[in-house]
């Protein structure tokens, strides 16, 4: 018995030091790093531009119903990713303020999709408006979009609906300088 009882507690030791080796080898190991923070960039809202600085401004011009849609959709990505509540305010109230113009420019555009395409129109609609989309969500200068949508969207709302044909074209390569040969180049 005794012999059973030097055995047991032979084994608790050795268990005691393998406990022991292992806390050591665990302390012995420094913990891993914590990841990586990744850095933001919050975008600070802009003032609505003082008249001098519109950027719109200028003679109007003739636009297609392409560029009216395209500018609503530029619009929309950057109320939806620019994280500004006024632009988010500002788009909401350009499509109640200029519901006519938009809803003649989305039926030409349908119309128009529909006569080249036939009955796959909506669906290269739907695909020359996501590429569109994506575009905007991915200019590179991120800053320079979103404050000139702010502004944009100020002045949109200023303008009587008569005249958002007239700047479509301006507005519209104020948001991306290579939108309007883009949506030309789909036509």
């Amino acid at each position: 018995m005794d012999r059973t009882m030097g055995m047991a507690s032979a084994g608790r030791r050795l268990m005691m030091l393998g406990a022991t080796l292992g806390l050591a080898a665990c302390a012995s190991n420094p913990a891993p790093p914590p990841p990586p923070q990744v850095a933001t960039t919050a975008i600070r809202p802009t003032a609505p531009p003082a008249v001098a600085e519109q950027l719109i401004s200028g003679p109007d011009e003739a636009a297609t119903a392409e560029m009216i849609w395209a500018l609503r959709g530029g619009l929309n990505v950057a109320a939806l990713q620019c994280g500004n509540r006024s632009l988010s305010d500002n788009y909401n109230k350009i499509l109640k303020q200029h519901r006519s113009i938009l809803n003649e420019a989305y039926a030409a555009e349908q119309a128009r999709y529909g006569k080249q395409y036939g009955k796959a129109g909506i669906a290269r609609h739907d695909v020359a408006m996501t590429r569109l989309y994506n575009r905007f969500a991915n200019l590179p200068n991120r800053a320079r979009y979103c404050g000139d949508a702010a502004r944009l969207s100020a002045e949109l709302l200023a303008l009587p609906s008569d005249r958002l044909p007239g700047v479509a074209r301006r507005a519209l390569a104020r948001l991306d300088p290579a939108a309007p040969p883009i949506v030309n180049a789909a036509r």
